[in-house]
C-alpha cells in the first residue's frame, strides 16, 4: 500500500475506528474473562494459597479437593435440578406467551393495540421490589409459596413485558408480503403463524429464551423470598446459605459452587452462541 493510499484511509478514519472497535472489545472481554478466570483459578487452590500476597496468578498445585467437599456440604445436584426446572419451566412459559402476544401486536391493527404495547413499555420500568408483597400475597392466596410452579409463574409474569418487547421487534422486521401471499393462497392464520412466523424467528426465539433463561438461572430476590424449604432453593440461595455454613467463607469451596453454578449457562452460550448473535443483530436491523 501506498503512501498516500494510508493516508488517505487515515484521513477517512476507519483504520482508527477499526483499531478502537477491537481495543473496546477486547477491554470487555478482558472485564468478563479476568474475574472467571480468578474464580476457576481460586477454586482449584488449597486455603493455605488464598490469602499470600502477591498472589498466585496459577494454583501450584491446583487440587478439586474444594469441589468435593463443598459439594458434601448440601443438597446441590437438588438445587441444580431445581434451578433447571424453574429456569426452563419460566421460560417456556414466557415463550408461550410473549411470541403470540407480540405477533398479534406487531401485525394486527385492533383497538387498544398500541396503548397496550406502550403498557408493555412501561412494566419494564416497573423495579422488582415494588412486586415483591403483591406477588407474595398473590401466590399466598393460591396456595403457591414454597412451591417451584409458584416461582416458575413468578419469573413469567415479571420478564413478560421483556420477551414481548424484543419478540415484537423482531416481529416487525418481518416482510408483510410473506404473510400476504400465504393468505392469499387460502392457508388459515394459525397456521400461517406456526408454518411462516416461527421458522423465520426462530433466531430470535433462541436470543430471548436464552436471555430469559440466564435471567432466571441467576436471580436471587424472588428466589429467596417466596422459597422456605431448604429442598426447593435455587442455586443462587443455595451459594447464599453456603457462606454460613462454616462460621466464616471458605473461598476455594464457594468459588468451586460458583464455577459449577456458572457452568450451564457457559455451555448454553457455546451450543446455542450462533443463534444468538444472529438474533441480537436481527435486532439492531430495525
Amino acid at each position: 500500500m501506498s503512501a498516500s493510499d494510508a493516508l488517505a484511509g487515515d484521513k477517512d478514519g476507519i483504520p482508527w475506528e477499526r483499531l478502537a472497535r477491537y481495543v473496546a472489545v477486547s477491554l470487555a472481554a478482558l472485564f468478563v474473562l479476568v474475574p472467571l478466570y480468578w474464580m476457576v483459578a481460586t477454586s482449584l487452590k488449597d486455603p493455605s494459597q488464598i490469602g499470600i500476597f502477591p498472589p498466585n496468578l496459577v494454583p501450584n498445585p491446583a487440587t478439586i479437593q474444594p469441589y468435593v467437599e463443598a459439594w458434601d456440604t448440601g443438597p446441590w445436584g437438588q438445587w441444580f435440578l431445581n434451578t433447571m426446572l424453574i429456569s426452563g419451566g419460566a421460560t417456556v412459559v414466557t415463550l408461550a406467551i410473549a411470541t403470540p402476544a407480540a405477533y398479534a401486536l406487531a401485525r394486527f391493527d385492533f383497538p387498544g393495540s398500541n396503548p397496550i404495547y406502550l403498557l408493555f413499555l412501561g412494566l419494564l420500568m416497573v423495579p422488582a421490589q415494588i412486586l415483591l408483597i403483591p406477588l407474595y400475597n398473590l401466590l399466598s392466596s393460591l396456595g403457591l409459596v414454597d412451591t417451584r410452579l409458584g416461582l416458575i409463574l413468578v419469573y413469567s409474569t415479571f420478564f413478560l413485558a421483556f420477551s414481548i418487547f424484543l419478540l415484537h421487534s423482531f416481529m416487525t422486521n418481518l416482510p408483510e408480503s410473506l404473510e400476504e401471499a400465504a393468505r392469499i393462497g387460502g392457508i388459515p392464520e394459525w397456521m400461517i403463524f406456526f408454518k411462516v412466523i416461527l421458522p423465520l424467528v426462530k433466531s430470535g426465539l433462541t436470543a430471548t429464551g436464552m436471555l430469559i433463561f440466564v435471567f432466571t438461572w441467576n436471580e436471587f430476590l424472588f428466589a429467596l423470598t417466596f422459597l422456605k424449604s431448604e429442598q426447593l432453593y435455587t442455586i443462587s440461595v443455595g451459594l447464599q446459605t453456603f457462606q454460613g455454613i462454616h462460621g466464616a467463607t471458605v473461598y476455594n469451596q464457594l468459588f468451586a459452587m460458583s464455577t459449577l453454578a456458572t457452568l450451564p449457562v457457559i455451555i448454553l452460550f457455546a451450543l446455542f452462541s450462533e443463534q444468538f448473535i444472529e438474533g441480537i443483530a436481527g435486532l439492531e436491523m430495525k
